[in-house]
């Protein structure tokens, strides 16, 4: 597990909430409390805390948050500093975790339709990662671009594509892109695609199409239009994590054009671009839109948003694709919607900016999410015979008030409830090597590993 480097220790104890949240979580509900809701539905605690990071350099809505792996930053990509015509912005913005700071970037966008752009980290084995952006408009108007082009963070420069590689899903010059997430076809192979879900078509109506572009394919061929979504969809939470079926990409809320008015819904179903074929899943419980989900730690978490009241919300919707069930994690400070939000995944979220929760006020604050090994596991582990038959006894501290997943080799063999001690029945067999480690279920926290040498049962 990684651990928090010193710099951020020292810049991100300005604030932390999560204490404050988990004494009150018994008192108050948190997050959207007018919304419905239905399953799985429970409070998320453990080592993440949700910490203050420094504000942006300007208030901020519509822009996009990426996470750069190659260097570890967090980028905010166009938007613009009010819905004022002339307000957009023309350069990137890159925060530094190390030192907890922004900074204003060089690279010129190629026009000013940055607003509510689809983007992604595209790259791997065939091309170096670059951050992809489809799509936008400016403020206060009711036109939108198909352009593409890439923003190189090393080199600080951006390129745009020929026309012939524009966006096929705004064909009439007025639609912007929907959902969207970058992701590998299949979930196992090197290089990304971008896939785009639905759209808007400015005060007109949602869209339902989904397209696939791949940055590796000839001038004029990137673009693959697959099945339609079951419902238009604009501004939706989308994003694919590891499932029990495979690597499905997941829609949960979405926003729609009704009665003239941009509004919340709950409409949430999974696409498998492998198969190219539509599924169901559990519907999040409350409706939003005008956000972000993010894959972490193996599930999908739904980042507040939405505008219909009570929302704007800053609640977070945690699904679980192995359950296919919702619960609700540790919600961050500031309401918001139309903010730039990524993760590396395993240990940090990041969120910026936004409207605040009137739907009014543009915010520049910046929110961390950060997961410690600060309850790092020991675990050990022995091997027992009883009556001829092995198993391998595990006990491991501290233990939480919560669920922990077994893992033997990799795989989860079991989930039950953390009381320090669980075993792993072998029966007879030949030799065995195993490697052993425990997880907490809700934090993703690990123990270290514990390899068992297993002899055969005549031995």
């Amino acid at each position: 597990m990684k651990k928090k480097s010193a710099s951020q220790s020292a810049f991100f104890k300005l604030r932390r909430l999560t204490g404050l949240f988990l004494a009150l979580a018994g008192v108050f509900q948190f997050g959207n409390p007018g919304a419905a809701f239905s399953g799985n539905y429970t409070v998320e605690g453990g080592a993440c805390e949700w910490l203050t990071g420094s504000d942006m350099p300007s208030v901020g809505v519509r822009s996009v948050g990426i996470y750069f792996p190659d260097n570890g930053k967090f980028y905010a990509i166009g938007g613009r500093s009010s819905d004022a015509a002339g307000s957009d912005f023309m350069h990137p913005f890159e925060y530094d975790p190390a030192t907890n700071t922004w900074t204003s970037k060089s690279a010129t966008y190629p026009d000013n339709q940055v607003n509510n752009m689809a983007c992604g980290v595209l790259g791997g084995v065939m091309l170096p990662p670059l951050i992809y952006c489809v799509g936008g408009s400016a403020a206060g108007q009711t036109t939108a671009t198909a352009r593409v082009f890439y923003y190189d963070p090393v080199a600080d420069t951006i390129t745009t594509l020929t026309g012939a590689d524009n966006w096929p899903g705004d064909s009439s010059g007025t639609i912007l892109p929907g959902g969207f997430v970058a992701t590998a076809p299949d979930g196992l192979a090197l290089n990304s695609n971008l896939y785009i879900f639905g759209g808007f078509d400015i005060n007109v109506a949602s869209t339902n199409q989904i397209w696939e572009f791949n940055p590796r394919a000839a001038v004029g061929s990137k673009w693959t239009q697959k099945v339609n979504t079951p419902m238009g969809v604009m501004y939706a939470p989308t994003c694919r994590i590891v499932a029990p079926e495979g690597f499905p990409i997941y829609v949960a809320g979405a926003s729609d054009f009704q009665d003239g008015l941009v509004v919340d819904t709950t409409n949430s179903f999974s696409f498998d671009p492998s198969s190219n074929t539509i599924g169901t899943i559990a519907a999040i419980p409350r409706a939003t839109g005008e956000t972000r989900a993010l894959g972490f730690k193996g599930k999908m978490y739904v980042m507040g948003g939405g505008r219909v009241a009570p929302n704007p919300s800053n609640e977070v919707d945690i699904y679980d694709p192995g359950t296919n069930t919702w619960s609700i994690g540790t919600p961050f400070s500031n309401a918001r919607r139309n903010f730039p939000t990524d993760t590396d995944g395993t240990d940090t979220i990041w969120l910026a900016g936004g409207y605040a929760s009137d739907g009014v006020t543009l915010l520049s604050s910046m929110e961390i999410f950060n997961c410690t090994t600060s309850g790092e596991i020991t675990l050990t582990a022995k091997l027992r015979r009883q009556q001829g038959k092995r198993f391998v006894a595990l006990e491991w501290s501290p233990t939480h008030a919560g669920s922990i997943n077994i893992v033997r080799d990799g795989v989860v063999i079991h989930t039950t409830f953390d009381d320090g001690r669980a075993q792993d029945h072998l029966g007879t067999g030949p030799r065995e090597v195993h490697t052993y480690q425990v997880c907490e279920a809700d934090t993703g926290i690990c123990s270290n590993e514990v390899k068992v040498k297993v002899p055969g049962s005549g031995q």
